[in-house]
Parts: C-alpha cells; structure tokens; sequence
C-alpha cells in the first residue's frame, strides 16, 4: 500500500479486490464497539457452586439436586442483573451468557472469570476498540440487545447489524461467517489498526462473492483449488480473521470449499494470495 510518493507501491494488498469485471456481493456491518464476553455453562453438576466474577464482583449460584445448564446460566444471570455491575446479560435459554460492558469508555474496561465447583468457561469475543484490518475475515455478532451507535436491530431477527474478528470455533457453524473485510485506503493513515483498518463503531464493507487479495500466513503452501483455514485463536504476532493453506491445529477453522478457497494467484514477497468467495 502505497504510503510516500517516492516509491513504487505494491501490485496488491490484503483487501484489495481482484478483478473488477466479476459480479459481487457486498453488505456493511458496524464493526461492535462494546466489551463482550461470552460465559458457558459446561457441565449440569448437581449442588455445585458455579461463580462468575465481573471487575472483581463475584456472583455465586448453587445449583440444586436435578440441575439442567439452562437453569443455572438463567440463575447466574438473575444475581447479575440485580448486582452492581454496569453490565447487560443476555441468556440464550440453553447454556450460555453473553455479557456486554455498558460503558463505551476505554478505561473502563469489563473483566471476566468463571469459577466455582461447577464447570464454567469465560471467553473474550470483543475487546475494546478491536480493529478488523483489511483483508480479515469477520464473522456475525451474536449479541442481540442493547445499543450500539450506529447499529440497528433488524425488526425481524432483532440482531443488530453488527461484526467482530472470530475467537470460537464455534464461529464458523450456522452461517456466522459473513466474509471478508474490502480494504478502503482513504482509512489507513487514521486506522488504530497499523495494517488499515475499521475501528470499533465504523461501518465495514464485507466481500461475501468475489476474489480478493488476502494475508496468508503460509503463502507458499497456497494451491488451486486449495482450502482456506481462518485462525481464531491468536498468540504473538499473529493477528485473528487471517487465514492460512493448512491447518494450524485448534487455533484455526476450516470453511467448506463451496464457501471460499484459493485460485492459486500469489505474490509470495508479501504474503498475499487471492481468495475467491462464493457465501450464500
């Protein structure tokens, strides 16, 4: 991407589309601006105490002798919306929290743990200020309530029209995955992402049909026709939403070749491959 007029820019770079005669499908989303976190009740242990800690806030609830999840993830989100915490809790009837922080503001960050004799997962899917850098692959926002500036609850589904970066693999079942966030070069010099980016509350544009120039971790590993592995678990520096040609274990999803795969273009020296997408 070119950033001085005293060097010859790149032939490509992550987001950037590929041919402009083909036929595209591209919708928006607002990238989710507040602090979520998603809590699931793992195992239905009878007479367990199971407790979720909100910013050093513990709330305890002990099951009883016939215990069912939704019944204790109904049960925990009952003392948190009559705690202190500035939280919203959504219950999906079934198993799981999703707990958003009320506050827009960056000092205010929302801490979460599970704990207890019952089991408890505690898992961060949006943090404050997450950047999508081109080029990433995003997927729907599962929260359906409170409001986002700029984001408006379907009247049909309710959900909000709402993207984050992947963290679950569970992010890539039920057609969560909405596509992959077209780089706008007008944002790169005020991107908080050092890449380009959306920042959190801005509209981003998503290729859902098309070929695209996207990162890859393993560029060389890049066939034709090959599968597209988008990592959702990030450690050092690599970055959620980039994909890769293989599998890197549990840290990375694999989509269905019918959704996307390489054409085999690819520029080696910067890490680009050009993806084609075919989402319904």
């Amino acid at each position: 991407m070119q950033t001085a007029y005293n060097a010859t820019p790149n032939e490509a770079f992550a987001g950037m589309l590929y041919d402009s005669s083909l036929v595209r499908d591209i919708i928006t989303r607002i990238n989710a601006a507040k602090q979520l976190w998603q809590v699931v009740v793992t195992t239905a242990d009878d007479s367990k105490i199971f407790t979720v800690t909100i910013n050093g806030t513990a709330y305890a609830f002990t099951s009883d002798a016939s215990a069912t999840k939704a019944e204790i993830s109904a049960g925990l989100k009952a003392l948190i919306d009559a705690g202190s915490s500035d939280v919203t809790v959504v219950d999906d009837l079934t198993d799981t929290l999703y707990i958003e922080n009320n506050s827009y503001d960056t000092e205010k960050v929302l801490t979460v743990s599970a704990t207890g004799s019952g089991v408890l997962t505690a898992t961060e899917l949006i943090d404050h200020d997450d950047s999508i850098q081109f080029g990433a692959v995003v997927v729907d926002d599962p929260i359906a309530v409170s409001g986002l500036v700029g984001a408006v609850a379907d009247p049909y589904t309710g959900k909000r029209d709402t993207c984050r970066l992947p963290r679950l693999a569970t992010d890539f079942s039920g057609r969560k995955v909405l596509g992959v966030a077209i780089a706008d070069t007008s944002l790169v010099t005020r991107s908080t992402d050092p890449f380009g980016g959306y920042n959190a509350g801005e509209a981003v544009p998503i290729l859902r049909k098309g070929r695209v120039w996207m990162y890859v971790e393993d560029v060389a590993s890049v066939a034709t026709g090959g599968l597209v592995y988008v990592r959702h678990v990030a450690t050092g520096t690599e970055r959620l939403g980039n994909i890769r040609a293989a599998d890197d274990g549990a840290d990375t999803e694999v989509l269905d070749a019918q959704q996307a795969q390489f054409t085999g273009q690819k520029i080696t020296s910067l890490n680009l491959a050009v993806v084609e997408w075919n989402l319904p």
